[in-house]
């Protein structure tokens, strides 16, 4: 009998149990729902039924103020939104990391993160003009909020003390109206199921979703890029 080396046995059984968790299920590291780039018409269910906590809701017409507390969850990612009050449809939305959505960004410097342009500008940075939001693009005009003239995927609340919100797409002036709501949901990190039944991930995602694999030497990666350049559409 042939006398296998311990690192090519490890690297075997590792593979093996990339497959196995690869079609019958893998334990979820991500929210259940964190969608990329700026999403429109999102029913709150949706976020309530995959993970997401609703932290944070005021009408625009409620300022948030220079201290961001109130807004700033602990949880691992963020949404911020918007919808009309008495409506469970979201009108626009969009997720991010939230301790990256808190860095503070220079004026007209947004920042690009899970598809959208977010930025945070305080006014203690440039006085009178702090707000937060995100953007399609990195084109913004940040007076004190996003007064670019037209952006119907614009998010810009004022983080000024005499203003409340400003735009949600092209509807902008929202200062103060009572009409529309601020929100601000939050997610722990934690899924919503402890083992999926079935993996939403291609086969190569599972693979480069994990960061406990040991291959110093490559060679793993060599065998499960060959395995998944030939069979990798038929591994769900």
């Amino acid at each position: 009998m042939i006398a296998r080396h311990p690192l090519q046995f490890k690297k075997t059984v590792t593979l093996v149990f990339i497959v196995l968790f690869s079609t019958v299920g893998i334990q979820s590291s991500y929210a259940d729902y964190y969608p990329t780039g700026i999403q429109q018409n999102v029913s709150e269910q949706t976020l309530l039924s995959n993970g997401w906590t609703l932290f944070y809701e005021q009408t625009y017409g409620t300022p948030i103020g220079q201290s961001t507390t109130a807004i700033r969850p602990s949880g691992q990612y963020v949404i911020l939104s918007a919808k009309a009050v008495g409506s469970s449809n979201i009108l626009l939305a969009a997720a991010a990391p939230t301790a990256q959505v808190f860095t503070e960004t220079v004026i007209n410097t947004p920042q690009l993160l899970n598809g959208a342009y977010w930025y945070y500008t305080l006014v203690t940075t440039v006085p009178t003009e702090g707000s937060i939001g995100f953007a399609p693009t990195n084109i913004i005009n940040q007076d004190s909020a996003d007064f670019l003239t037209t952006g119907e995927q614009r998010l810009s609340w004022h983080l000024i003390a005499s203003l409340g919100g400003y735009r949600i797409g092209n509807n902008t002036s929202l200062n103060y109206s009572s009409d529309y709501l601020k929100q601000v949901w939050t997610w722990n990190g934690v899924s919503t199921a402890n083992v999926r039944r079935s993996s939403n991930l291609l086969f190569e995602q599972s693979l480069y979703a994990s960061d406990t694999l040991s291959d110093p030497d490559g060679e793993l990666r060599k065998t499960v890029d060959s395995i998944n350049a030939k069979y990798g559409k038929l591994i769900k």
